[in-house]
């Protein structure tokens, strides 16, 4: 538009059009990513915790959000997914704790609950992240948090973690967001069968452990969920299972894409704006 203008106004009689340069705007301010260690009784170790902090500080909502299994808290910040990019472009009000839980699901296990483990983490996870990893990040941020100041989610294994978590503890949040979340329903289109039958080694550990069982029982008021996978997804099915049993608390969103950085990348904006959201 410049341009032109700019030719219109004095282009005649053979002249060459006037280029005007456009001053480049303001950038959007960005926030901050920080890494802190937890001092864990419950795992008898520290733990990091990747922490991000947008513009303005830490006066806003918490959004805890779960890694993939092989995955840590910091693959959500600028070596991996960049969700704090997303964040700052959008000028999302939003704190996310991303914290390291090894492949632990976020369950409580022994070995003697079995350690034929496919992978997976013997520990009291779910002891560590909320009865340690919570209150530590919320002391570091100087916050009173309510029920409705905190958010939790994940992808994969991150996934389930969040919807076990919010489950078993739905006094502590408000929205649950569970992205392409691993989950077994017992169909034949259960994937790592191994890792499903460690967390689920007798009936009455899986009553305390499937998201998919707890939801059933679980008071809903006041949880609102949010669930998506890519359409190319081979844990498709068991998120549509996941769906049905928690019904109109829940939206539900397939995209397209299958089990990748590059489905969860294009997702971004859409998580953001259900996590934000009053």
């Amino acid at each position: 538009m410049l341009a032109t203008a700019a030719c219109l106004a004095g282009c005649g009689g053979g002249n060459a059009p006037v280029q005007l340069a456009v001053a480049p705007g303001p950038a959007a301010p960005a926030g901050t990513v920080d890494t802190f260690a937890v001092a864990s009784r419950a795992l008898g170790r520290t733990m990091n915790v990747a922490l991000y902090l947008p513009p303005g500080g830490a006066r806003h909502p918490i959004l805890y959000l779960f890694h993939g299994f092989g995955g840590n808290g910091a693959a959500f910040f600028d070596a991996g997914l960049a969700i704090n990019r997303a964040a700052d472009r959008l000028g999302t009000p939003l704190v996310i704790a991303a914290p390291d839980y090894d492949n632990g699901f976020g369950v409580n296990t022994t070995p003697a609950q079995g350690t034929q483990t496919s992978g997976g983490t013997i520990g009291l996870y779910e002891d560590y992240l909320m009865t340690e990893m919570l209150p530590a990040v919320e002391s570091r941020l100087g916050v009173t948090a309510t029920r409705a100041d905190r958010r939790i989610g994940g992808v994969s294994m991150g996934g389930f973690a969040a919807l076990h978590l919010a489950l078993r503890h739905p006094e502590m949040f408000s929205r649950v967001g569970a992205h392409s979340a691993a989950l077994w329903d017992y169909s034949g289109a259960d994937q790592f069968t191994g890792q499903r039958d460690w967390l689920y080694p007798t009936p009455a550990l899986r009553a305390q452990r499937d998201p998919l069982l707890l939801a059933q029982h679980a008071d809903l008021r006041g949880l609102r969920f949010y669930l998506d996978v890519g359409d190319r997804d081979p844990l498709r099915k068991q998120d549509e299972a996941m769906q049905a049993v928690l019904g109109a608390a829940s939206e539900f969103h397939v995209g397209s894409g299958g089990h990748d950085a590059q489905f969860w990348r294009s997702r971004l904006e859409d998580w953001l704006s259900f996590y934000s959201a009053a």
